[in-house]
């Protein structure tokens, strides 16, 4: 039973959680935001 009083292994679950929380947040930014980013990269090197 003393697997059942460790706590290590939900320690564990949650920052795998947050870290996927993380990794799905920046995603979904990179894709609204990579096409403008993109496109203001392109004309800033257009006008130098």
């Amino acid at each position: 039973m003393r697997f059942l009083r460790d706590q290590r292994a939900i320690e564990m679950t949650e920052v795998a959680l947050i870290i996927a929380v993380v990794v799905l947040i920046a995603y979904g930014a990179y894709q609204l935001l990579g096409g403008n980013i993109a496109a203001m990269v392109s004309d800033v090197a257009s006008r130098l």
